[in-house]
C-alpha cells in the first residue's frame, strides 16, 4: 500500500506542562511535562498512523532535537526516514496548559533555515517521494526563509501524477497553489478571512468567500470554527456539519492537523467527501480530549463520528 506524504517545513520538538495554576511574572511549577514529536505535518501524519493509514513525513530535522523527534516518529509508526537532515537543530515548542484558568498557552520558536544544500537535497527526494505517495498533505504556513510560492511544484508534481492533494493553508501560500486544482483546501474561519483581506461575520458571507476559493481553483474548501459549525463548499453546493459535543477540553493543540488526518484517511480509504469531513470533524474533537496532540483514541473517534451532525445543505 501507498504511503500519505505530509509535508511541512516546521517539525518541532513539543513539550507540553500542566500547571494548576498559571500565574505571570512569578515561579511556577509544573504538575506534568510530556514531550512528543510535533508541528502541524508531523500531527497529521501521528494521527494517520493511528487510523491505519501508512505515512511518511517530509521535513527538516537536525540536532540533538531533531534525533528526539526521530526517535517519538518511530515509536508513533511514522516513516521518518523521509525527513532531510540538517546542521541546524530542530526547534522546541512549548504548550502551557493552565488548569485553573482553563488557558493554553503557546510559545513557538521560529524555524531556523535549513541551508542551501539541505534545501536542494529535500526539493529533489520530496518531488519524487510526492509523484509516489497514495495522497500529498501539505501542512502549515511558510518560514520566513521559503517564499509564497514555495509549496506549487509539489502540488503541481502530484497533480501531474494522479497524487490527491489536501493543502491546510492560508494567506499567499494557499492562493499560490490553487491554480493547480488541489482536490481540498481546508483552513479555519480566521484563516480564510486573513486569506481574502475581509471579515465574515454571517454563515453566508464564510460560504461566499469559500466559494471564491472555489473559483480560483480548489476542488472543495472546508473551512472549521473551532466547536462551531464547519462547512464544505464544492461545485455541487455548500453543506453545514456539526462537530460532536467533548467530554471535557483538555488540548486543543493538534486539533486542526488531526482533523486533516481525519480527512486524508478516510479519501484514500475511498470514503466520499462528506463522510471524510464528518471523520475529520471527529478526530478533531477527540485531539481536544488528549493531552499530547494527535494523540488519537480510535475507539473514541469512532465513537464521537457517529455523532457528528452532517449533510445539511444550505
Amino acid at each position: 500500500m501507498k504511503s500519505v506524504l505530509c509535508l511541512g517545513l516546521t517539525p518541532t520538538l513539543q513539550r507540553t506542562l500542566v500547571f494548576d495554576r498559571l500565574e505571570m511574572d512569578e515561579v511556577n511549577r509544573a504538575r506534568q511535562v510530556v514531550e512528543s514529536a510535533g508541528g502541524k505535518a508531523l500531527n497529521a501524519a501521528r494521527a494517520l498512523v493511528a487510523l491505519g493509514t501508512p505515512t511518511q513525513v517530509a521535513g527538516f530535522n537536525g540536532g540533538d532535537t531533531g534525533r528526539r523527534v526521530t526517535a517519538y516518529l518511530s515509536a508513533y509508526g511514522v516513516d521518518a526516514r523521509t525527513l532531510t537532515t540538517t546542521k541546524a537543530p530542530t526547534r522546541i515548542c512549548t504548550t502551557l496548559i493552565d488548569r485553573a484558568g482553563g488557558t493554553v498557552t503557546e510559545l513557538v520558536e521560529e524555524a531556523p533555515a535549513p541551508g542551501v544544500a539541505a534545501l536542494r537535497r529535500f526539493m529533489r527526494d520530496t518531488l519524487r517521494r510526492t509523484a509516489e505517495a497514495a495522497m500529498l498533505v501539505i501542512c502549515g504556513t511558510l518560514p520566513p526563509y521559503a517564499d509564497d510560492t514555495f509549496y506549487v511544484p509539489f502540488v503541481r508534481a502530484a497533480t501531474e501524477a494522479g497524487v490527491p492533494v489536501v493543502i491546510d493553508s492560508h494567506r499567499q501560500a494557499l492562493v499560490n497553489v490553487l491554480a493547480e486544482r488541489p482536490l481540498l483546501a481546508k483552513l479555519n474561519v480566521r484563516e480564510l478571512e486573513t486569506t481574502l483581506g475581509e471579515q465574515l461575520a454571517s454563515e453566508q458571507q464564510i460560504v461566499r468567500g469559500m466559494r471564491e476559493m472555489l473559483a480560483r481553483g480548489a476542488r472543495h474548501v472546508f473551512v472549521t470554527q473551532g466547536g462551531k459549525a464547519a462547512y464544505l463548499v464544492t461545485s455541487r453546493g455548500a453543506w453545514r456539519f456539526t462537530p460532536p459535543e467533548i467530554k471535557q477540553r483538555v488540548n486543543p493543540i493538534g486539533s486542526g492537523d488531526s482533523a486533516t488526518a481525519g480527512i486524508a484517511h478516510a479519501l484514500v480509504t475511498g470514503k466520499p467527501m462528506t463522510r471524510a469531513v464528518a471523520l475529520g470533524l471527529a478526530c478533531g474533537s477527540a485531539n481536544v480530549e488528549s493531552l499530547t496532540p494527535a494523540d488519537l483514541d480510535v475507539k473514541r473517534v469512532a465513537e464521537l463520528a457517529r455523532r457528528v451532525g452532517l449533510g445539511f445543505r444550505i
